[in-house]
This record gives C-alpha cells, structure tokens and sequence, in this order.
C-alpha cells in the first residue's frame, strides 16, 4: 500500500500520479547496460534500458506545473516495447493493474527515432478519469551533452515560473503564504540537496551540476514550489470541492463529491511522503457528508483497527482549504507519517 519518495523534505504532492519514488529506485539499475534516452520537442522524454535480466522504461512527461513519471518492466510485442504503472497505491500482486497509464514505444533499427503513445486505463479511486498530458509524438534519441542542455533550459524555465508564482502572491495576506515565503532560503538548501542526492545516485564520479538529472530535479522541485504557493493563495482556486489537493509537507488528496443519491458522499485518495525519511501513507474510500462543509469516514477494514478502534478521518471544508483530521490511522502510514494538516485546492488548470 505505501510507496517511498525522495523529496519529501521540499514538500513535493504526488500530482499527475506523481512516480518519482519509482525513477530513484531505478537509478542504480543505470550502471547494468547502456540506457538510451529519446526526447520530443516539449521535453518530455522516454528512458530505455535494455537488460537481459530487469529490461526497464520510464516516460518521463513535463507540464508546466507538475511531471508524470510512468515508470514498469518491458514488454516487447511485434516491433513495439509496452510498459505500465498503476494509479494505484496498493499492490497489484494478484494480476495486472486495473488503473493506470500504459506507454507504447516503436523505435527504428538505428536506435536514433521513437515513436510513443501514452494511453490511460481504467479510473482513479475516486472514480474519476485518470489525467493524460501530452506525450505523444516523435522522440529523437539524445546524447548525454544534449540531455544536459535541455534540463538546464528546463530549469530555466520552471526558475521563471516560480518568479511569477511569487511576485503574484506576494501581496496576499495570509500567515500561512507569508510565513511560506520566509523560509525561501532553507527551501533553496533542500532542493540543492535533493538535486545532489539524484545526481550522485546516477553518477557519483561527475560533478552534480554536470548530470542532466540534477537540473531535471531541480526543475522539478521549482515547479512544485509555485504550484504549492499559488495553491495556498487561493488566487485560482476551482469552484466547489471536487479536485487535487496538496499541504507544504508532501501530503495529496484527489476529492470526488456525489450528491445524485441521498447521502451525498465523498471519495477520496490520500497519499503522504512525510520528513527527511520519507515516511509515507495512503488510504482511499468512501466518507459520508455530516453538514455541507464536513464529511466524516469510518473504516470497515477490521484488520487495520488500532487499539479496537477503526481509523476515522474527517474532512472540513473552508474556502479554498480542507482540513483533514485523523484518529486510528497508524495501519496505513508509516511511523512518522499522518494524514492531518491543512491542504489547498490546486488549480484546474495552470
């Protein structure tokens, strides 16, 4: 049911089915067999490695905001490679995933052009349709200088995204954003640090600012960072409740209201990377409305009761923020991580 994660010290959501856990733990794998690397002209790009024994990819696809990583063992049918990821946070042990993003790749006989398609299948545990950024298209294998060129301008970009992010919610007065705001120095200590980490984990014989993978985390930590502030502004929060939500400690609910049927109800998944050591957590289900700002979900699940007693979380709606209050939830996290706290409504679109 828990999945790791590594940036949990820059409060990173799982937004997009955020994978990033899934690329750290490939990345000793690096050193096995030659990897190959295709990119397209958005900058999303397809990771190959060809192995005997573990062969491997990861479609590794950008938005302005926010980055999906699809990241499973391959499976070469005709002249295709297919790999798939779960949506899901539990294990899928007894057979294939029954949500999640399949990716397709053709690549010519010179190993230099591939050609991807990246499909959803099934629904997200709230019942919603699973998100598809663009990804499809032409990728063109790159060289090691010119993978470290794009994720320099990749960072650039996302540097300019959080300019604008900060200077937009720099007059909203809210403690929360201010107090946010304050902490830009140690913010910039961690990402540093993160963004070492990644480099020295894919090639601890090269400066760290010399692997494309320290600018693509660094990008990737500064997205997140704007996406956290504009988020807790409540500048461009959607109307209603349904949606994504993320707090400043690595914590993400996707919400899903239904009100056709008396009582209205909430479907919610929950996913937590919590700390320096990266304690994680997650729990789905069904939670019932009390009032038309709170719902409260009571576990059924005998076997995760705590003490006798069933994990209980309750929701309370206020403006552009949900407070979550848990009680009995230890089965479905690790030690240091919780599902309490204060999160905020991510914009619908960027």
């Amino acid at each position: 049911m828990n999945t790791s994660g590594p940036f949990a010290a820059s409060s990173l959501p799982r937004v997009w089915g955020l994978a990033i856990s899934a690329w750290l733990a490939l990345l000793p794998l690096l050193h096995a067999a030659p990897p190959m690397y295709f990119m397209d002209e958005r900058g999303n790009e397809l990771f190959i490695l060809r192995d005997d024994e573990i062969p491997y990819g990861t479609l590794r696809v950008v938005t302005p905001l926010e980055t999906l990583l699809v990241s499973g063992d391959l499976e070469t049918k005709d002249e295709g490679l297919t790999f798939l990821m779960s949506a899901g946070m539990e294990g899928e042990d007894t057979g294939p995933p029954k949500a999640g993003w399949k990716v397709t790749a053709t690549i010519d006989s010179e190993n230099t052009r591939a050609r991807v398609k990246l499909e959803t299948f099934g629904k997200s545990v709230t019942g919603t349709a699973l998100l598809l950024p663009p990804a499809d298209g032409t990728y063109k294998r790159v060289t090691p200088a010119e993978r470290l060129q794009r994720a320099k301008q990749e960072h650039e970009q996302a540097a300019a995204l959080l300019t604008t992010a900060t200077t937009r919610v720099g007059k909203v007065e809210l403690p929360k954003l201010q107090d946010l705001l304050k902490t830009q120095t140690d913010w910039e200590d961690e990402r540093l640090e993160a963004a070492r980490d990644t480099a020295g984990s894919v090639n601890d014989k090269t400066p760290p600012d010399q692997v494309p993978d320290y600018w693509q985390t660094m990008a990737e930590i500064t997205r997140m960072r704007a996406l956290l502030l504009v988020a807790i502004s409540g500048l461009d929060a959607p109307k209603g409740i349904n949606g994504q939500y993320i707090d400043d400690a690595g914590g993400a609910i996707e919400l899903a209201a239904d009100d056709s049927t008396p009582p209205k109800t909430l479907r919610f998944d929950i996913t937590v990377v919590r700390g320096e050591t990266a304690h994680t957590g997650a729990i789905s289900g069904v939670a019932k409305f009390e009032s038309p700002d709170s719902a409260v979900f009571i576990d059924t699940n005998k076997e995760a009761f705590s003490s006798g007693m069933p994990a209980t979380l309750r929701f309370h709606f206020k403006d552009h923020q949900l407070i979550v209050e848990g009680e009995n939830t230890s089965f479905y996290h690790g030690a240091r991580a919780y599902f309490d706290g204060t999160y905020y409504h991510l914009p619908a679109t960027p």
